[in-house]
């Protein structure tokens, strides 16, 4: 589930507070870094629960109009189509998911006014209109209601982003990629599949996880002899005009280059080309461009960049 790119951010952030602060230790840094990938696997399953949140919240709002002593209608005999949706149903009946969301705790129980105003805010959308009135009920429609739910409706849920954020600082940053991850999840659900039907894994595989720590564990080891190699090549600039986080893009940047020969050296300048456009100031993507290709003409000039495999093409 985790892609390197996330991979690399986190890892980012990791440098970012060792060479802000003087901490190095491998151990820690290592910790940090488990746990906050950790969290964002923990956020892909707490966001796939509001689906039943959201289905659960309709059907009391049902049944406390039927029980009203002068309903309407309207209230007596409501739309069923939400509080009836197949698709989440098949959600709810997802073992994986029932079970991790119980071992670890994971509910929105204790957040019961965040699902109220998300409730209302989809009832006010024109997803939710065109949807409810819709005469066709059918699994597809209800599957592609959710989804579209879950990329229209929540990415920028001010409710859903406070109480993520009371919950967990780790969480808050990760929200577009845990949701873009459920999506991915539901679209490979269908209507007949069995309970057993298993969720993404924390990492593709295990190189993966190894990537993400030795490319930690070199970025802070080598971090000196990184910044000495961008001085050089930054020896016209002002020095203290150069982002902090520009720097450290680079410093981690390196350390790819030199310590994974498997990884094309466009890949990785690429990756952190991109991240750099998200993660410091708008012309830093350029600088950092112009930087890294002296920097890799240096390190194959001293046969300092040996790469072998896919990393050659």
């Amino acid at each position: 589930m985790i892609s390197r790119r996330l991979l690399r951010i986190k890892v980012l952030k990791e440098v970012f507070s060792c060479l802000n602060a003087n901490q190095n230790s491998a151990e820690i840094l290592d910790k940090h870094l488990k746990n906050s990938t950790w969290k964002t696997y923990e956020l892909y399953h707490h966001l796939m629960q509001l689906a039943e949140e959201v289905r659960s919240y309709d059907e009391q709002q049902l049944e406390f109009g039927r029980q009203k002593m002068l309903a309407t209608s309207e209230e007596r005999n409501p739309n069923t189509k939400l509080s009836g949706n197949e698709f989440v149903k098949v959600v709810e009946q997802n073992v994986a998911l029932q079970k991790f969301c119980e071992k670890h705790k994971l509910s929105w129980k204790t957040s019961e006014s965040t699902i109220k105003k998300i409730y209302q805010t989809l009832t006010e959308s024109e997803l939710y209109k065109a949807y409810m009135s819709s005469p066709t009920r059918s699994f597809s429609e209800d599957k592609a209601f959710i989804i579209n739910f879950f990329e229209q409706q929540l990415e920028d849920s001010e409710p859903l982003l406070s109480t993520l954020e009371e919950h967990s600082i780790l969480w808050i940053d990760d929200v577009e990629f845990a949701l873009s991850q459920v999506v991915k999840t539901f679209k490979s659900f269908a209507q007949n599949q069995s309970p057993d039907k298993p969720l993404q894994p924390l990492y593709k595989d295990k190189s993966d996880e190894e990537f993400a720590s030795r490319l930690l564990r070199r970025a802070v080891a080598g971090s000196d002899e990184y910044q000495a190699l961008i001085d050089h090549h930054t020896s016209n600039w002002d020095v203290e005009r150069i982002a902090f986080m520009d720097i450290v893009i680079m410093v981690t940047a390196i350390a790819e280059l030199v310590e994974f020969p498997d990884i094309p050296v466009k890949v990785s300048l690429n990756e952190y080309i991109e991240i750099a456009k998200y993660y410091s100031t708008p012309n830093s993507s350029t600088f950092i461009n112009g930087v890294l290709d002296k920097v890799v003409n240096e390190l194959r000039e001293k046969k300092l960049l040996q790469k072998t495999g896919k990393g050659a093409m």
